[in-house]
């Protein structure tokens, strides 16, 4: 790697939609868990996939790519990449990520702009430098950060939807143990007796050597939160993933003490400072950035350091493209703390079809990519099937 300056020339966003009207054949057929996978999506259905892709090119000619997280529109952290972060990026050094991080975090702190869109745009600009940094060192990103650890993550799919009949939870998660998981995630959130039936079906149907996590989107108040957790005892399940309002601390730490559960939250916080609170309150067992939302891979790490102080362990959150999947690969495997990966397995071509080399999963794991940088080769003539909007 340079030990002089890489200056940043230009920066490219793209803003990629995948709708699930396309990959049935009319939007009739389209079935409502795809729509409603989640409690959270009853006010706001899910209508396709999305995410922005962010390039920015060294004045060498070396192009990093990175990715914001895109829900609910991508055309949102293009936008704001494009007009708010370039101009604060060109002639910074490329190399310096650290610094750039700081730089545009700072540029916005005073305005409160620390979280939510500005900090997915801004965690696209440091994958896209940590990967142009690998590439120029020809190292994986893996090895920057002092690893690897591991060179093959295990995880769970993710999401056993919301499915109206507990027998179509059982087949979807037993569909799942036959492509080789070994563990998975279920959706609940619709009150102790309907949670108990799927939960009590998919454990009939995958036995008791699959591992089930169960996510809940915040549908609970603490007293439904106690008696359903009741529920995830008898049936052998200890995560817990946002039981109650992500920022309900107080409670949620309660909550912890009640039920004895794995507490599991954090994949929409943001920074060291959301995770701060998380920690004092001892709110938590598992904490779950996603590397496309949380200021990108310069705070993942902070994050992650943060929370193995308190021996809180970190499990990313897997929802995006194949790029940020291949981020979030880096990251598991030079993190002491990692407890898993979830491997979300909604229908996605902008996850399956725009990478030439997608990361191997066998036997519940996958392999942490070996080429220089994030190890996302992308496949451009596929991302431009998916392009709503550049910048």
């Amino acid at each position: 790697m340079s030990s002089h300056p890489v200056r940043i020339a230009k920066i490219e966003a793209l803003a990629l939609s995948a709708s699930f009207d396309d990959l049935y054949d009319s939007p009739e057929d389209v079935p409502d868990w795809l729509r409603y996978p989640a409690s959270s999506h009853l006010v706001l259905p899910r209508r396709g996939q999305y995410a922005t892709l962010v390039k920015v090119h060294a004045e060498d000619g070396t192009i990093g790519i990175g990715e914001c997280y895109g829900l609910p529109s991508p055309q949102v952290t293009a936008t704001v990449v494009a007009t708010v972060l370039a101009p604060l990026l060109i002639g910074q050094d490329a190399l310096a990520t650290t610094a750039v991080w700081e730089r545009l975090y700072q540029g916005q702190a005073a305005g409160g702009h620390n979280r939510g869109f500005y900090l997915e745009a801004l965690a696209g600009i440091d994958l896209a430098l940590w990967d142009l940094r690998g590439k120029l060192a020809g190292e994986p990103v893996h090895r920057l950060l002092g690893g690897p650890l591991r060179e093959r993550i295990d995880c769970y799919a993710s999401p056993v939807a919301l499915h109206a009949d507990p027998a179509d939870s059982a087949r979807q998660a037993l569909g799942f143990v036959e492509d080789g998981f070994k563990a998975l995630k279920v959706k609940i959130g619709r009150g102790e007796r309907t949670d108990r039936a799927h939960l009590t079906a998919v454990r009939e149907a995958v036995g008791e050597d699959v591992e089930i996590l169960t996510d809940v989107n915040c549908a609970y108040d603490l007293d439904e939160a106690t008696r359903v957790g009741g529920v995830l005892r008898d049936l052998g399940i200890s995560w817990y993933e946002e039981p109650l309002q992500v920022d309900d601390l107080a409670n949620l730490g309660e909550l912890r003490r009640r039920t004895g559960l794995t507490i599991v939250n954090g994949e929409t916080h943001f920074t060291r400072f959301d995770l701060r609170e998380s920690l004092l309150n001892r709110a938590i067992d598992v904490f779950m950035p996603n590397v496309a939302r949380c200021g990108g891979i310069t705070e993942a790490t902070r994050l992650a350091a943060l929370a193995s102080a308190f021996h809180v362990d970190i499990a990313p959150h897997g929802v995006g493209s194949g790029v940020s999947l291949c981020a979030a690969l880096q990251l598991c495997a030079a993190t002491p703390n990692l407890r898993t990966y979830e491997y979300n397995r909604l229908p996605n071509p902008i996850r399956e079809r725009i990478l030439t080399n997608p990361p191997e999963f066998k036997d519940g794991a996958l392999t942490v990519p070996q080429s220089p940088g994030l190890g996302a080769d992308v496949d451009w003539d596929t991302v431009d099937r998916y392009v709503v909007a550049r910048y």
